[in-house]
């Protein structure tokens, strides 16, 4: 009743003021909150509070915008290495390769050619027929049946035509290698013109299979007059020295990328197989191409002096300046087998079948193009006479 008095006493701002004197005397129960005072209460119904109780926590606000990403840290120094891990388990043995196919073809070697049988062989070996001087019989050879005495036949097409020769094999590696070698021959290329005929056509380097089946790699021309040429002379820059002795002839010499000779026991071996036909390319320095063309080309062995029977001049604007050269002897300037008093190889710096002395000397100097020393260098008379030495020069061979 007292404090509804003093409210109606204080006014409209009674009621107001009667809650604020509570929630006072609350706070200060709890300790929490401050003293209200009251300012103005003199003929006025406005209340002015100094310091109240704080209100309640507003609502969250707006979660703001990411901000940009800061620059990338330097990179640290590396950690150190780890210990090695264990071994891995031991892998499995792969699967057991596929059985070859069986031969059918018995190669037999003898001294003077090679035949090739065509009857059937077990499917256990290839058999090879080596019969040597004093043996009287032929072995067969299997590389399972090593180490036998059995021995393999090395022919030696040496002056005159040696014995066959024979010797043990070293290993089974090397018996199975002979085999191989063996059926390669018996099936391998013998003339550039034979892998032509097997749809070789890019000239390049090849291997061919001589008629004693030593592998031989040659360049086959396969582009010029229908193709399937064996070259056995090439110049084409001076880089390789032709001014070589007879050794070196037999051998061959120079580089399969620019000039060489494919050696005279290989030229007379190509050329023993049957009737081939020799062509001579010849260029200038100006660009001009010439080709001479001839029959029928045969080296004959070292024992023979590989003297050159050369069959008759067929075609060709270079002109003939090879046929006076034939059924006369190959010199070279350490040794002299032609027909003038002194030595035409020395005198004329070349390697050629030279009689008193040439009407051509494609072995000679390059001397690139004209020059007014006499004869020495790539020279072909009936074509620009003693006083041009060619760019070009190359000699092949085709078996017909």
């Amino acid at each position: 009743m007292e404090l509804g008095g003093a409210a109606g006493a204080l006014g409209p701002s009674g009621p107001l003021l009667v809650c604020l004197c509570f929630g006072t005397l609350a706070a200060q129960a709890a300790d929490t909150c401050p003293e209200v005072k009251l300012v103005g209460l003199e003929g006025s119904d406005k209340l002015s509070i100094l310091r109240g109780c704080p209100g309640l926590p507003g609502a969250p606000g707006l979660k703001g915008e990411t901000g940009a990403a800061g620059l990338k840290g330097e990179r640290g120094l590396p950690g150190v290495p780890g210990k090695a891990g264990p071994a891995g388990p031991k892998g499995s043995t792969g699967a057991q390769g596929e059985k070859g196919a069986r031969g059918e073809k018995v190669l037999r070697v003898t001294k003077s050619r090679t035949r090739v049988s065509t009857h059937k062989t077990p499917s256990h070996a290839l058999t090879t027929s080596t019969k040597c001087a004093g043996w009287g019989q032929a072995y067969p050879k299997r590389p399972q049946d090593f180490p036998r005495p059995e021995a393999l036949m090395v022919e030696s097409d040496g002056p005159g035509g040696a014995d066959p020769q024979c010797r043990e094999p070293q290993s089974p590696g090397e018996a199975a290698g002979e085999s191989g070698q063996l059926h390669s021959c018996a099936t391998g290329p013998r003339t550039c013109t034979e892998l032509l005929t097997r749809g070789h056509f890019l000239s390049g380097w090849h291997t061919i299979y001589l008629p004693d089946c030593r592998p031989l790699t040659v360049l086959c021309d396969m582009d010029t007059d229908g193709g399937g040429w064996t070259v056995f002379q090439r110049r084409k820059d001076g880089s390789v020295d032709f001014f070589r002795t007879w050794t070196a002839y037999k051998q061959g010499f120079g580089s399969q990328l620019g000039e060489f000779w494919l050696g005279n026991d290989n030229i007379h071996a190509l050329t023993a197989q049957g009737t081939s036909e020799l062509r001579v390319d010849l260029m200038d320095f100006e660009g001009n191409h010439r080709f001479a063309k001839y029959q029928s080309f045969r080296m004959a062995d070292e024992a023979e002096k590989y003297k050159l029977v050369l069959g008759a001049f067929v075609e060709g604007n270079a002109g003939d300046s090879l046929t006076d050269h034939g059924n006369h002897f190959f010199s070279t300037k350490d040794r002299d087998n032609d027909e003038s008093p002194s030595n035409c190889a020395a005198q004329f710096q070349g390697a050629w079948w030279y009689h008193s002395c040439h009407s051509s000397n494609l072995n000679g100097r390059y001397l690139r193009g004209p020059h007014t020393s006499y004869a020495n260098g790539i020279n072909w008379k009936s074509w620009g006479r003693y006083n041009y030495s060619y760019k070009v020069s190359e000699m092949k061979l085709r078996l017909t």
